[in-house]
C-alpha cells in the first residue's frame, strides 16, 4: 500500500489540477499540492481526517457525499458540478468539475475548474467581483452569493444579504414573477422586478439560470434599470400630455358657441383625467362673481347650492382669488368646503383650476372623482396647461359673441381681437422658450446614456435612444425656427449703415462645410453696397435663402449660388440664385406660408425658413418675389428702400 501511494504522489503532485485520494472508509490518504493550495491554512492538514466531514464544512452541497458512497458501494465513477462561490474557506472560487474513480484498492476525486482549470481561478473571481452588473446565485431562492455589484445596488453589507431570501427583498408581483426560483429546475427566464433597498425602490432586469448539474441552484445577472425606466415613464407622460393638449386644443377650436366648447372640453378633460364629475364658473367682471355655466356628473340641487360664488368664497372663490390651483384627496372632510350639499355627494379627490387668458382671470373649472385618485404635481401640470389653452379660447369666443350682440362696439372689439391675436403670437413665443430648455435636456441626457452606458445596451435599446435624439433634434431645430419667427417680428427695428459683401463673405465662412458636401460655391456677380437698414434681418433674409438653396441642390451637378445687386429708384433689389432643383408651379404662390414645404421627401426642414424671409423683408419695408423652373433652379429677389 505504501509503495502504490507513493506511485500516486508521483503521478499527481505536479498535476494541473486538485486530487484528493481517499480508503473505502472515506479517510484522506493524500492531497496533491494544488488542492493544498486552494485550501485555508488552518483548515490543514487533511490526511487522515474523514472526508464526509471535511465536505461539509467547505461546501453548501450535499449531493457530494451521496457521490461518493456510491462509488464506495458499487465502484462507479462520476462527474459532478459544484459551486464554491459560497464557500470563503476554498480559495478557487467559481463552478468546479469533480470527478471520482476507483484505482485499485483506493479511491480518487479530481476538482478541475469549468473555466480551465483551478491555476486561473484567480481570473475567475475577479471577473465575478469586478463584473458591473449584478450576479446572485441561490438555492431555492435563498441567496448563497452576491458579488459587489449587486451589493452596491442594494446598499447593504453582504451579511445582511447571504442566507436570506431574494423574495425578502421584493415586492408582491415580483414575487410572482419569479415562483420559478424556488423550484428544482427551469428553463432561463427573463424578469423584470422592483427591489427594495437600503436608499429605496430600485428595478432590476435581467436572466434567471438554472444550473442543471445543481438541482435548486439558479444564477440572476441583473442590471439597475431605475434611470431608464424612470425617463422611460417620463417620455410616455410627456407623450401622453402632449396628446391630451392637442385634443383639448382641436375641441376647443371645433366651434365658437360657448356652451357647446365647454359641454365638449370639460368632457375631454373627464375622460383624459379619469374623474367622474365637474363644472366651470365664468368669471362675471362687472359683479366680480364666479357663476357655474356648465356641470356634469353633479345634481341640479348642489349646482344650485354653489351656482353663485364671490372672489374669496368657496374653493373656486380663492383659485380665482390667488390665481393658483387647490388640489384636495378628501373633499367630503377638507374643511375648506362649507357646502353641506356638496360634502354630501362623497367627492374624494378634487382639484380647482383656474382659466387664464394672456391677460385676465376667465374662469375655473372644478373636477372631482367619487374614490380615491391621487391628482399627482404632473396631473396638476398638465390641467393648468389646459386651463391656459381653455382661458385664451374661451375669451375669444366671449369676445365674438360680444361684436354679435352689440355692432355699436365692433371697432373696440376688433381692436381686442388683433390684441388677443399678439397675445396668442406671444404665447407661441413663450411656449417656444418652455420648450427649448426641455428639449435640450433630454438630448444631452440621451447623449450621456448613450456614452456612459452604450456597451451594456443592446443593438435594439441604442435604436430607440437615437430615435429619442433624432425626433429631439428635429423638434428643437423647430423651435429654434418658430423663436427666430416670432423674433424677426417683434423685435424693434435698427436701422444702421453697413457693406453688404462683408455680410455675404461672414455667411460664406459659416456655411462652408455644407457648401463642400454639395460642391458648391458663391459667387457674388456685382459690386454689392453699403446699405441703411437692419442689418440682424438682412443677415436673416440672406442665410435662409442660402441656407434653401444648398439643401435643394440638384444631385447631378455641382451646386453654383449668385449674389447680386440691381438698383432702383429709391430702392436696393438684391438677388439670390442657384442651379438646384426648382420649385413646380403650382407651389410658387405658397412658398412663403409657415410650414409650407415643396420636396418633403428630398430633405429634412421645418417649412419655417421662407416664412422667416418675407416676415423680414415685409418688417423691414421691402417686398419679396421668385422666378423657379424644375431642374434649373430658383431665383428669388428682395427689395428694400433706400434711406
Amino acid at each position: 500500500m505504501d509503495n502504490f501511494l507513493i506511485q500516486i504522489k508521483n503521478i499527481f503532485q505536479g498535476a494541473p489540477f486538485a486530487t484528493c485520494v481517499f480508503d473505502a472508509s472515506g479517510t484522506v490518504l493524500y492531497i496533491n499540492p494544488l488542492f493544498e493550495s486552494n485550501i485555508s491554512q488552518e483548515d490543514l492538514p487533511f490526511v487522515g481526517k474523514s472526508l464526509y466531514h471535511l465536505i461539509h464544512q467547505f461546501l453548501v452541497d450535499d449531493r457530494l457525499e451521496k457521490q461518493l458512497k456510491r462509488l464506495i458501494e458499487t465502484d462507479k465513477p462520476f462527474s459532478l458540478i459544484v459551486e464554491t462561490l459560497s464557500s470563503p474557506r476554498i480559495k478557487a472560487q467559481g463552478f468546479l468539475n469533480i470527478i471520482g474513480y476507483k484505482l485499485n484498492s483506493v479511491y480518487i476525486i479530481i476538482g478541475d475548474y469549468v473555466s480551465g482549470g483551478l491555476a486561473r481561478e484567480g481570473r475567475y473571481k475577479q471577473l465575478i467581483e469586478g463584473a458591473p452588473d449584478a450576479i446572485v446565485i441561490m438555492n431555492h431562492g435563498v441567496i448563497t452569493f452576491s458579488n459587489p455589484a449587486f451589493n452596491t445596488i442594494m446598499d447593504m453589507p453582504v451579511h445582511d444579504i447571504m442566507g436570506k431570501e431574494l423574495f425578502s427583498f421584493i415586492d408582491e408581483k415580483a414575487r410572482q414573477d419569479l415562483m420559478a426560483i424556488k423550484g428544482n429546475f427551469a428553463k432561463t427566464f427573463f424578469a423584470r422586478i422592483n427591489v427594495n433597498t437600503s436608499s429605496g425602490q430600485k428595478i432590476l432586469e435581467g436572466n434567471f439560470h438554472f444550473i442543471e448539474d445543481r438541482p435548486g441552484t439558479s444564477i440572476a445577472l441583473l442590471r439597475d434599470v431605475t434611470e431608464k425606466v424612470s425617463l422611460e415613464k417620463r417620455l410616455l407622460r410627456q407623450n401622453q400630455d402632449l396628446a391630451a393638449v392637442n385634443l383639448i386644443s382641436k375641441t376647443l377650436s371645433s366651434s365658437i358657441d360657448l356652451k357647446e366648447v365647454l359641454q365638449n372640453t370639460l368632457a375631454q378633460v373627464l375622460q383624459i383625467m379619469n374623474i367622474e364629475t365637474g363644472w366651470i364658473y365664468l368669471l362675471k367682471e362687472e359683479t366680480q362673481r364666479l357663476k357655474c355655466a356648465y356641470s356634469y356628473g353633479i345634481p341640479e340641487d348642489v349646482v344650485h347650492s354653489i351656482k353663485e360664488l364671490k372672489i374669496g368664497e368657496g374653493i373656486a372663490g380663492r383659485v380665482a382669488e390667488k390665481g393658483e390651483p387647490i388640489i384636495i384627496m378628501n373633499a367630503s372632510e377638507d374643511r375648506r368646503i362649507r357646502s353641506l350639499l356638496f360634502k354630501k355627494q362623497g367627492i374624494q379627490s378634487f382639484a380647482s383650476i383656474p382659466l387664464y387668458s394672456r391677460t385676465r382671470l376667465i374662469g375655473v373649472m372644478n373636477i372631482g372623482s367619487f374614490g380615491q385618485r391621487i391628482i399627482s404635481s404632473e396631473d396638476e401640470r398638465l390641467l393648468i396647461t389646459i386651463g391656459v389653452h381653455m382661458g385664451t379660447v374661451m375669451e375669444n369666443i366671449l369676445l365674438f359673441q360680444e361684436i354679435a350682440n352689440t355692432s355699436k362696439e365692433l371697432k373696440d372689439a376688433l381692436n381686442l381681437i388683433r390684441q388677443r391675436n399678439e397675445e396668442l403670437r406671444t404665447l407661441v413665443s413663450t411656449v417656444s422658450h418652455d420648450l427649448k430648455n426641455p428639449i435640450i435636456a433630454i438630448n444631452g441626457f440621451c447623449e450621456r446614456f448613450l456614452r456612459s452606458a452604450g456597451s451594456k445596451l443592446n443593438d435594439k435599446e441604442i435604436e430607440y435612444l437615437k430615435a429619442i435624439q433624432e425626433s429631439g433634434n428635429h423638434m428643437e431645430k423647430f423651435v429654434s425656427n418658430l423663436l427666430t419667427l416670432s423674433a424677426v417680428e417683434n423685435l424693434k427695428l435698427v436701422k444702421e449703415e453697413f457693406p453688404v459683401h462683408t455680410l455675404i463673405d461672414n455667411i460664406s465662412i459659416e456655411m462652408a462645410e455644407q457648401l463642400n458636401q454639395k460642391q458648391g460655391a458663391i459667387i457674388t456677380e456685382s459690386v454689392l453696397p453699403r446699405i441703411k437698414a437692419d442689418e440682424t434681418r438682412v443677415m436673416q433674409v440672406f442665410s435662409n435663402l442660402i441656407s434653401n438653396a444648398i439643401k435643394y441642390a440638384a444631385p447631378s451637378r455641382a451646386l453654383k449660388i449668385q449674389i447680386g445687386y440691381e438698383p432702383a429708384p429709391n430702392t436696393h433689389v438684391f438677388y439670390v440664385k442657384d442651379n438646384g432643383m426648382g420649385i413646380p408651379e403650382e407651389h410658387i404662390n405658397h412658398v412663403f406660408d409657415i410650414f409650407y414645404r415643396t420636396h418633403e421627401d428630398y430633405a429634412e426642414g421645418t417649412g419655417i425658413g421662407l416664412s422667416i424671409v418675407k416676415k423680414a423683408v415685409t418688417v423691414m419695408g421691402g417686398d419679396i418675389w421668385l422666378k423657379s423652373e424644375i431642374d434649373k433652379g430658383s431665383e428669388f429677389y428682395f427689395s428694400l428702400p433706400m434711406e
